[in-house]
């Protein structure tokens, strides 16, 4: 470019001089340009030019332990080169809590994608952990200009002529922008370069720069936009109006978290501790600041144990203290930061969902928490915003392990004791929507808890399968409120809510959760002093020790639970303990104890007048003449109870039923009558998501088959209930198992497909 001389005015046209001009002339006689800027080669009046500068490469140090995060590095590399045509510039935010490691990720990728850059790289830190302490984007652009090689004396003064200075030297050239630590879309959006090169243009830092050295886009292809690359703990969601998109970052995976920990442990000390290292990363939380600290104090004490730091770090009260180094990196710092920028009602309710019991919680069970329906939503949705909650594809809240401890130690109103606080709450609200879904999981059955008392409102769910998958789907919170009412000494609720679970234990099996649930749910009815809850709690307790085989410990549950329902006075709780206790003495082979037992309950069921309990003493009954060889008297009794479970509306006990039926049918010769009741329960199961019914179904489809002279159908039929019983951890899971074996049909990962891909069930038979 020719050298140019520049002559212009300030303010009303008085004197020159450097600083902002207003007009450039060319030769004598040739046209005269306004500009708003001068750049490239240019003479500032008649100074000499300036050399022209290489492109900034203000790369962000790179990240030492780096450890996984492909997914994420492929889908920034995706995003990057994303952008719209006609603007030439990509915006992508990474966005997340404190202590994640989104400046990590920039930096890892930037490292390896810099030189796609050829107008630079430049970068700042906007400071933008609050608003406080946030850079002026003034400041930001001063620097840029001058590292682009505007002279001093030529930057604006004022910020909006600086950004339209800075788009203009950055136009036309692939350049990358890193922004870390920013706070809002308004600061990001007054550093947005200008648009990179157009397909065919070059794309380097001068006005001649090279085809090798500008890495130049070939004609009629999209052209690899300039970028603007954010980290942020704040969902500044405005930059979306600016074409942004946003990539949002979580806790590492259990596996990469323990890579990254032994690197900085050192490999060989994690592998001589595996089991206490597994522990420490778990506590961690897959937070890569909290693995780096923890990593770090072991890696400067090497002859502490990694069990000392596991030992500080599985205290609760402790551990936040145990995830910082004096005067350095620090878990709670990076909380504290986030935490000091909320507004009070935002604090208050960060505070308060850190107490609900659970994992995670819908915005209904949060705005009964926290006692706000007016503004529960917008609370939890300026929590997201600050990366303090994180929102799940269902819908519900999750809140980090080591967010919950720190929200927990600030100060604030007391919302933790009383009838009215925020467990209270919670505990109330799983209560009310755990007995509006037993309800119609199990209509018939009697209950103790006052919540049942009132049966006029209509049904809460369509179905029972519907009932039940709410019930599911909130099984972690509901155990979770069960231990929170009981240490919170809300002892009513806290049985309550276990005789409110039973449904969904005897249909899903989920054995561990329900020993341990009712052991709480018991001792809290001791603590209430309340017999009628004691039994029971026996009752459904004992029920989880048959079902898995242990059935001494179920009688012992059985026979106590008779015990304080005959000292109290509750007949239908006596026909409930006569009733498992027969059941149990049916297991033992005491068939003819067994229908005595069963016997004894139908009177009281009869007496009472409960058809519910009349047509399960008559499935009991004739299960046991079945068991004791009475098939034919046995399927009286069976048909009998099938018939009486449709007309209450009990699906899941008809299905029992018919399964019973079907099992007496085969035993007495009569296969041609059996096939309909048992394909009709296995429907009825499948309905109802009943796997463990689904399973006895499928073996007597099998007993079935194989009476008829048809392996591979009984082979496939026991693949299923294989697949079932070890999908619900049931110890018929082995019988089944040893049955497939002894036929010679050998079973490939029986919960997951086979070798050519066929799924449980439609594998071929060998």
């Amino acid at each position: 470019m020719p050298a140019t001389r520049v002559a212009g005015n300030r303010g009303e046209g008085e004197g020159g001089g450097p600083g902002w001009h207003n007009e450039v002339s060319g030769s004598a006689g040739g046209p005269v340009v306004q500009a708003r800027a001068i750049y490239g080669d240019v003479r500032i009046g008649d100074s000499p030019s300036r050399s022209r500068p290489s492109p900034p490469r203000q790369l962000p140090a790179a990240p030492a332990n780096f450890t996984g995060r492909d997914e994420e590095l492929d889908t920034l590399e995706r995003l990057a080169c994303a952008s719209d045509v006609a603007c030439g510039l990509a915006i992508v935010v990474i966005v997340g809590p404190g202590g994640l490691g989104k400046t990590s990720l920039a930096a890892r990728w930037l490292h390896s994608a810099g030189h796609r850059y050829p107008g630079g790289v430049l970068s700042a830190d906007l400071g933008g952990h609050q608003m406080a302490d946030a850079v002026q984007p003034s400041e930001v652009l001063d620097g840029f200009l001058r590292v682009l090689g505007v002279t001093p004396e030529s930057i604006p003064g004022t910020m909006h002529e600086q950004a339209a200075l800075f788009r203009s030297v950055t136009a036309g050239r692939r350049t990358v922008v890193f922004l870390d630590n920013a706070v809002s879309a308004a600061q990001v959006r007054v550093l947005l370069p200008g648009p990179g090169p157009e397909p065919g243009a070059t794309a380097g830092f001068g006005a001649d720069a090279t085809r090798e050295s500008s890495d130049q886009i070939p004609a009629g292809e999209p052209g690899w936009p300039s970028l603007v690359l954010v980290t942020t703990r704040w969902r500044i969601a405005g930059l979306a109006v600016d074409g942004a998109r946003f990539l949002e970052l979580g806790p590492l995976e259990e596996t990469t978290a323990a890579q990254l920990f032994g690197r900085v442990v050192g490999p060989e000390r994690a592998l001589a501790e595996q089991a206490e290292s597994r522990e420490a990363v778990r506590l961690c939380g897959g937070i890569p600041l909290a693995l780096c600290v923890a990593g770090a104090r072991l890696a400067a004490h090497p002859r502490w144990p990694v069990s000392r730091i596991v030992r500080n770090l599985s205290v609760e009260h402790a551990r936040l203290s145990a995830l910082s180094l004096a005067g350095d990196l620090s878990v709670r710092a990076a909380f504290d930061v986030s935490y000091r920028a909320l507004s009070a009602p935002t604090a208050q309710a960060y505070r308060a969902v850190a107490l609900i019991p659970g994992p995670d919680f819908s915005a209904a069970l949060a705005s009964a928490a926290m006692d706000d329906e007016e503004h529960g939503q917008d609370l939890l949705d300026a929590l997201v915003d600050a990366s303090l909650l994180s929102e799940t594809p269902d819908g519900r809240y999750r809140m980090h392990d080591l967010a919950r401890l720190h929200a927990r130690e600030q100060e604030g109103p007391d919302l933790l004791s009383g009838p009215h606080g925020v467990i209270a709450r919670s505990v109330a609200w799983y209560l009310c929507h755990a007995v509006a879904a037993d309800r119609v999981v199990l209509p018939g059955r009697w209950r103790l808890g006052p919540l049942y008392a009132d049966d006029s409102a209509p049904p809460a769910y369509a179905s029972a399968a519907d009932a039940l998958e709410w019930m599911e789907s909130h099984l972690p919170g509901l155990l979770a409120a069960v231990r929170a009412a009981h240490d919170s000494g809300l002892h009513p609720q806290a049985w309550q809510l276990c005789e409110a679970l039973w449904g969904t234990l005897l249909f899903r099996k989920h054995y561990s959760a329900w020993l341990d649930s009712h052991q709480i749910g018991l001792n809290s009815a001791r603590a209430c002093a309340d017999r009628h809850a004691q039994a029971q709690m026996h009752i459904q307790l004992g029920a989880a020790h048959r079902s898995l085989g242990d059935l001494g410990t179920a009688a012992r549950h059985f026979s106590r639970a008779l015990e304080l329902f005959r000292d109290v006075g509750h007949q239908l709780g006596e026909a409930s303990a006569l009733d498992q206790l027969g059941v149990v003495q049916l297991r033992n082979g005491r068939h003819n104890e067994a229908i005595s037992d069963f016997t004894k309950a139908l009177d009281i069921h009869q007496t009472l007048g409960r058809p519910r309990g009349i047509a399960l003493m008559n499935l009991n009954i004739g299960q046991a003449l079945d068991a004791s060889g009475r098939q034919d008297q046995a399927a009286g009794y069976l048909r009998t109870a099938a018939g009486q479970f449709e007309s209450i509306g009990e699906p899941y006990h008809r299905a029992r039923a018919l399964t019973a039926l079907g099992t007496a049918l085969i035993g007495s010769g009569r296969t041609g009558d059996a096939e309909e009741p048992l394909l009709a329960a296995l429907a009825t199961a499948e309905e109802l998501g009943a796997s463990y019914e689904r399973a006895h179904a499928h073996v007597r489809l099998a007993d079935l088959a194989g009476a008829l002279g048809q392996s591979a159908r009984a082979a496939q039929h026991l693949e299923q209930a294989l697949v079932l019983f070890t999908e619900l951890n049931a110890p018929q899971a082995d019988s089944v198992r040893a049955r497939l074996e002894e036929s010679g049909d050998q079973v490939a990962g029986s919960a997951g497909p086979d070798d050519e891909g066929r799924p449980p069930g439609q594998r071929r038979t060998r």
